[in-house]
């Protein structure tokens, strides 16, 4: 009777561990995330560069999700989005004096290939690469007016891991890094100013972690 038992629980563990591992699973991502730019920008007033001009755009939390589809026991494809935050944009280096230059609603969204390491056990890392995606929604002007810009298409790397408490629920970290370019342009006393701006956001995120 032990042995069978044994034999009973010793399946029952391997089905669990044969049903992580499955194509077609997947799993779902949600919590707080930081998106913190390393910023710097090269910039013209009326068609003249600004010398020791630069920006400054302060990190800010937001919600995101993710959602991983497997298409292998490993290999999964996975699409990320959150909540867009309101990044304020200060003048730096020479323009320093400008203050708050304007506001931009908007953030990173991203489409990756992944591929999860042991998936079976209770800690799975996973590491992933793909295109990254700049989404502006809106903008505001503050010292300068008629603020406006461009949403942009980037790459991007990402490495995390799941931590799980059972076979369906568990928590996660996850760290996005995302080589991304915009342009913006406005106007300071009546002069055209445009800036190509390099935003490179590092996104932390972890949370709940959900799989099926």
């Amino acid at each position: 009777m032990k042995v069978t038992a044994l034999a009973a629980v010793a399946a029952a563990a391997l089905a669990t561990s044969a049903q992580a591992q499955q194509a077609g699973d997947w799993i779902v991502h949600l919590g707080p995330a930081l998106v913190d730019p390393d910023e710097s920008a090269s910039l013209t007033a009326g068609g003249a560069p600004v010398p020791g001009g630069n920006v400054s755009v302060d990190a800010e939390w937001s919600v995101e999700g993710e959602v991983s589809y497997f298409l292998t026991p490993n290999f999964a494809i996975s699409a990320a989005a959150g909540f867009p935050p309101e990044f304020t944009i200060k003048g730096a280096g020479s323009l320093a004096g400008v203050g708050t230059a304007g506001k931009m609603t908007g953030g990173p969204a991203g489409i990756f290939a992944q591929y999860h390491f042991n998936r079976a056990g209770r800690v799975s890392p996973y590491v992933g690469a793909g295109v990254a995606f700049l989404v502006v929604f809106s903008t505001e002007d503050a010292a300068l007016t008629n603020v406006e810009a461009d949403s942009a298409v980037g790459t991007s790397l990402q490495a995390g891991a799941n931590i799980w408490l059972n076979d369906r629920w568990g928590a996660f970290v996850d760290v996005k890094k995302v080589f991304i370019e915009t342009e913006s342009t406005g106007s300071l006393g009546g002069a055209p100013v445009k800036a190509d701006v390099t935003l490179d956001p590092l996104v932390t995120n972890f949370g709940v972690a959900w799989r099926f």
